[in-house]
């Protein structure tokens, strides 16, 4: 199980580090000024996160069913780190919006993934 998720893990550990970094070390970087940057972030994050899951689990993504059961486990992943965030780091807080991106980066993966399999798939006919 793990090797057919290498990347998928890979990406969730560096979730994982980036969730608990302390802050400055991303004021080292120049962001381009936009309102909520992290918002971008979580989004974009959690979209390819959950798309690597379902490239690695394609095979056994047979059901609507299966995909939902699938995306559980971004979503409940990142809610445990938005709780884990106050917890267990001093300048880190949990944000209720950030597992709304989250959850929106997850719905989209699957969206666009379920759009171009159907096109292909028609594409195929």
């Amino acid at each position: 199980m793990v090797k057919k998720n290498i990347l998928s893990l890979t990406i969730a550990l560096l979730i994982l580090f980036l969730s608990f970094a302390d802050k400055e070390l991303f004021n080292k970087f120049n962001i381009p000024k936009i309102h909520h940057p992290d918002k971008i972030v979580h989004f974009g994050m959690y979209f390819v996160l959950m798309l690597s899951l379902i490239f690695e689990n394609r095979a056994r993504l047979t059901n609507t069913g299966k995909y939902i059961f699938l995306a559980l486990i971004p979503f409940f992943y990142g809610v445990a780190i938005e709780i884990l965030q106050p917890l267990l780091t001093k300048n880190r807080t949990g944000d209720f919006y950030d597992v709304c991106f989250n959850t929106l980066g997850v719905i989209l993966a699957i969206l666009i993934w379920v759009i171009f399999k159907q096109l292909r798939n028609n594409e195929a006919k």
